[in-house]
């Protein structure tokens, strides 16, 4: 009976792990395109920062990682 609960929660925590990336997945693809957005707007007004440096970063990347700390924030909230 041990080994069954133990089975059973382990199970529960599994599924609880796929759901909360699956829903950090549909976050993160809600969130990318207007990241994307607001990195590419902010290169071409330049409000990047420096406009004579080269950005550190591609704006898809730059994109990926904003998307991905806001669906961060979004858990831990």
């Amino acid at each position: 009976m041990i080994t069954a609960a133990r089975s059973d929660q382990t199970s529960s925590r599994t599924r609880d792990r796929q759901s909360e990336r699956q829903n950090m997945r549909r976050l993160y693809l809600l969130l990318y395109p207007l990241c994307l957005f607001a990195a590419v707007a902010s290169r071409l007004t330049g409000h990047a920062g420096d406009t004579t440096q080269h950005p550190a970063q591609s704006v898809f990347a730059e994109a990926r990682s904003a998307a991905y700390a806001a669906a961060g924030y979004a858990f831990h909230a």
